[in-house]
């Protein structure tokens, strides 16, 4: 079974565990506030702390450039069917987007969320999908839970876009 590993910290640490794991598959993404890694392995994380997700899906291909979206969806347990049928009803219209790379759906190995990640060629088509029914009703869900079981979210990132930001 393969793994998503999320660690956030300051670019300075994280760049170190990228310069310390070269053939590890980890991407670093950056907003205007943050600097998170994320490792896809079947092994255990090379991170010292991290959030944890089982892949339950992933189809496209990752580009290393554009923009991506961590989708965290609180679910209570009841609902959890719920929301996987509303996510594979997404996964047709998904498929079909202009400009998406590649998606990706995780379940948490410690509590009731999910974590549905986009890589976008750019942030356009992002804001593209977002008016689509489907998006709507993935919004509609984490609204509802957030007051019951946790906080629900959207944490949007960028891969580094100049030489010096890569390195």
């Amino acid at each position: 079974m393969k793994y998503i590993y999320v660690t956030s910290g300051t670019e300075h640490y994280l760049r170190q565990i990228l310069a310390e794991n070269p053939t590890e598959q980890i991407m670093l993404l950056q907003n205007y506030s943050n600097v998170v890694l994320l490792h896809e392995s079947a092994e255990p994380s090379v991170f010292k702390e991290e959030n944890t997700f089982r892949m339950l899906q992933s189809k496209g291909k990752i580009k290393g450039f554009g923009f991506v979206t961590f989708e965290y969806v609180m679910v209570r347990d009841e609902e959890v069917p719920v929301f996987l049928e509303l996510y594979h009803k997404m996964v047709k219209p998904l498929e079909e987007t202009p400009g998406l790379q590649c998606f990706q759906l995780g379940e948490s190995t410690k509590r009731s969320q999910f974590l549905i990640l986009t890589f976008w060629d750019s942030e356009k088509y992002y804001q593209a999908f977002k008016t689509t029914p489907y998006h709507a009703k993935v919004i509609e869900m984490m609204e509802s839970n957030n007051t019951q079981i946790g906080f629900s979210h959207i944490d949007t990132y960028h891969f580094p876009e100049f030489a010096h930001d890569a390195k």
